[in-house]
């Protein structure tokens, strides 16, 4: 074969090639941009659980401290009451 048709076929296989990688490069790049973007949703779900959960428990510490108030209260009488 010629030099130059070699040349050429080297040529055009390279430029394809850089065309494909090119391609791919963009579509990672675009499924990159989309996982972040669920990514943040993702968080900012989890935000809004925890600090329901943070509510939660803040109202169970209520009903514990009055619970142990009201059996603090019980056991003083029940003291009271036996001796």
């Amino acid at each position: 074969m010629d030099s130059a048709v070699i040349a050429a076929i080297v040529s055009v296989l390279g430029a394809g090639f850089l065309a494909m990688l090119f391609f791919f490069m963009r579509g990672i790049r675009a499924d990159i941009a989309q996982l972040r973007t669920e990514m943040q949703a993702e968080f900012a779900a989890v935000r809004g659980e925890l600090q329901a959960m943070r509510v939660d428990i803040a109202a169970l510490q209520q009903t514990v401290s009055r619970h142990d108030g009201i059996l603090s209260e019980q056991s003083r009488r029940l003291g009271m009451a036996t001796s």
